[in-house]
């Protein structure tokens, strides 16, 4: 299984060799930011599972955190809890095909801005469930 994503202009690509599973959308602040958007939508894969094929990620560290961008345009693409993490997160909207990839639950409404509407079907914590050791 091969799933490829990649950034806006195309410089730096990569492929996922499993399907993403915790499949969250996060509201706290420091994704908002990062993103210039009012959220993220995320999925975790082994990070032995993600193969950058084109491009160099710029790696940013910050609150003790990994965040990396597409040095070719800035595009947010993978986020790790720490340097020596086993898991990374992919921003879903990054992929070719994000359609198969809807979240599974809502992290960090606390951070959640007024005017963005939930989706009451899926869970929702203030900010990341303790069985959750992946993206916050």
């Amino acid at each position: 299984m091969e799933i490829t994503g990649g950034c806006v202009c195309g410089g730096t690509r990569y492929v996922l060799k499993s399907r993403p599973f915790a499949l969250v959308d996060c509201h706290c602040i420091d994704c908002r930011r990062s993103a210039g958007a009012p959220y993220v939508t995320w999925g975790s894969v082994p990070i032995e599972d993600l193969v950058v094929t084109r491009g160099e990620p710029r790696k940013i560290a910050h609150a003790n955190r990994i965040r990396s961008f597409a040095a070719c345009c800035g595009t947010h693409l993978f986020f790790e809890d720490s340097k020596d993490s086993e898991t990374i997160d992919v921003t879903i909207a990054s992929l070719d095909d994000p359609v198969p990839f809807a979240p599974q639950k809502v992290i960090f409404i606390e951070d959640r801005l007024p005017w963005v509407i939930i989706d009451e079907s899926l869970p929702s914590f203030p900010t990341i469930p303790k069985t959750n050791v992946n993206h916050g």
